[in-house]
């Protein structure tokens, strides 16, 4: 079975979604990308997905022209295609293909790339009993921009995701060179602590999450005070709760970190609280 994708501006199946060698996104990751998920057919938070990868294309010089209703139309058209309702979506831009050498000469000729496959939804278990996650021994940076974007580069993700798997957990979370704690491989982190909710800073030069937008706005429709911090690993160790986000997986519990158990009992009150009122906005 094959599904259609948008490839540059029009859509064919994916069998005859052919790049270019000398695609610069192939050549040296230069390029960007978004996902997000749907709800029975719509897709949540689009005008933040396309707003950041509008944003990001900006600041890495890449062209990019496509409007939200433009983007809306020509996914709602890929998903009636390939008859999808709970959808996984990924925009994909390259810088294309522009001549020899790091910096392009003469015009480039982006490449932009919708994909909608079936949604491989988390086990409804890992809801209930928590992930745990690993410490990794590589820093991130705290100067590098490109940790602000998602970029193709994903070498340094999957090193540390690796470990993780290597290990048998879920995922690896990640301190920055100042040895405070930024996210982990693909997701944000907050602790609760004494029914506050706590997230890292944007200061530790992390991804702007767009679930992690979300929950902060949650917190405070919902009167549960929330701020955003620099702190370090014995405090999310002695934690009362500790959960995790991105737009595919929602809200997720952790239960243990480096093998020490986080909290009394999962989810947490305030997790639960929050991933609740999440469902609420997808539906």
């Amino acid at each position: 079975m094959y599904y259609f994708i948008f490839l540059i501006d029009k859509i064919v199946k994916e069998t005859l979604g052919y790049l270019s060698t000398f695609d610069r996104g192939f050549l040296y990751g230069d390029g960007i990308f978004e996902t997000l998920r749907t709800y029975n057919k719509k897709p949540f938070q689009l005008e933040d997905h396309i707003a950041r990868l509008s944003n990001s294309a900006k600041y890495f010089d890449i062209p990019f022209s496509y409007t939200y209703k433009q983007l809306q139309k020509i996914i709602n058209q890929l998903l009636d295609k390939n008859n999808l309702k709970d959808a996984y979506i990924r925009m994909t831009l390259s810088r294309g293909y522009g001549g020899n050498g790091l910096i392009p000469t003469g015009v480039c000729n982006p490449t932009f790339v919708i994909h909608t496959k079936p949604l491989a939804v988390y086990p409804a278990s890992l809801y209930t009993t928590g992930v745990s996650l690993i410490t990794s021994p590589i820093r991130r940076s705290t100067t590098c921009p490109l940790l602000r974007h998602k970029t193709l580069n994903f070498l340094a993700n999957y090193l540390i995701k690796k470990e993780a798997v290597d290990k048998g957990v879920h995922d690896t979370l990640i301190l920055n060179t100042d040895n405070h704690v930024a996210e982990c491989t693909v997701s944000n982190i907050f602790i609760v602590e004494k029914n506050t909710v706590i997230t890292p800073s944007l200061n530790t030069n992390i991804l702007p999450g767009i679930t992690r937008k979300v929950i902060l706005e949650l917190c405070k429709e919902n009167g549960i005070h929330a701020s955003e911090e620099l702190f370090g690993l014995n405090r999310v160790i002695g934690a009362d709760e500790v959960f995790i986000t991105n737009s595919l997986m929602e809200v997720m519990p952790v239960s243990r970190i480096d093998g020490q158990n986080i909290g009394r009992y999962i989810p947490g009150d305030t997790t639960r609280l929050l991933h609740d009122k999440y469902k609420t906005l997808t539906h």
